[in-house]
């Protein structure tokens, strides 16, 4: 298996060549999607493409995924809809000639029309994850995550939904009073264990979250919370509040993501007691993109 895969988000650019399976060089820039000209984008993936020096090989094959096959992106790519095969879940997508003198393809997202969820990046590490792990339901945790399963018998996607977590964590933290006025933070596992146990409290009807996010600001204000640990607290209380709407009863649940975000997700669920796995996204997208020419060959 020999490519080169793009993987060109809102925020970030990131090439990858890989020769029989494994990594040999990545080159990342900040020129995502949203940050340029659409007129500009053929010529950005040429230049991007070059800094891959001896990686480059202008006669392999090129797989664009991402925010870059969405509707601001080189071409809109579209969506697949849920339920959906295994076999069109690994296909490469839309040709795209004229661009590059290698092979371009370009993925579709995925979607459920059904509950007017969207979904475009992810599924590439969720290809991976069903190829390394026998879990059937994955979570793709960051800035919005995506809650997926799957039926592996009928081998098709089932299900999608997606959690603001990342980004609701963000907005509360730096733009909103709830965040004004607090020290330099540190995190504290105490802390976010509270978080969780107050998400457990309103996912059992006694309180709500929105009323819970402002009280972040009463704990510390009252002497109630460290402000120096506000930060972990609200982690806790958004994390929590993600699995215990996302987890489906007591299956297990593969989380895929970083390796900085993994480890809350893991004390999260060991609070709530509930089993989970971990695969790291960098993994699981590379195993994504082998099924990909796998499949292909």
């Amino acid at each position: 298996m020999n490519y080169i895969a793009v993987d060109w988000g809102t925020s970030n650019f990131r090439a990858i060549s890989v020769r029989d399976g494994q990594v040999i060089r990545t080159v990342q820039d900040t020129c995502g999607v949203a940050t340029c000209e659409r007129a500009e984008l053929p010529s950005i993936l040429r230049k991007q493409l070059l800094r891959l020096e001896e990686a480059w090989d202008p006669h392999l094959p090129v797989l664009l995924c991402g925010m870059i096959g969405s509707n601001i992106g080189i071409a809109d790519a579209g969506y697949m809809a849920l339920p959906l095969s295994f076999r069109d879940l690994l296909g490469k997508g839309r040709d795209l000639p004229g661009i590059l003198s290698n092979p371009l393809t370009l993925r579709p997202g995925i979607c459920d029309p059904r509950a007017n969820e969207i979904c475009r990046g992810e599924e590439m590490q969720l290809a991976g994850a069903i190829a390394l792990t026998d879990t059937c339901t994955f979570a793709a945790v960051g800035t919005h995550s995506k809650w997926m399963t799957i039926d592996r018998q009928q081998q098709r996607v089932t299900g999608l939904r997606t959690l603001m977590t990342g980004e609701l964590y963000h907005l509360v933290l730096n733009h909103s009073v709830v965040g004004k006025g607090l020290p330099s933070q540190v995190t504290s596992a105490s802390a976010f264990s509270e978080g969780v146990a107050v998400a457990q409290s309103v996912e059992a009807g006694q309180g709500d979250l929105v009323s819970e996010l402002f009280r972040c600001r009463g704990r510390y204000i009252l002497g109630d919370l460290d402000p120096a640990s506000a930060a972990s607290w609200l982690s806790g209380l958004l994390i929590g509040h993600e699995i215990l709407r996302g987890h489906p009863g007591n299956a297990r649940v593969c989380f895929i993501g970083s390796r900085a975000l993994l480890p809350l997700y893991q004390q999260a669920c060991e609070h709530i007691g509930l089993p989970c796995s971990t695969l790291e996204a960098e993994t699981a997208l590379i195993a994504g993109l082998n099924e990909v020419f796998r499949h292909d060959g």
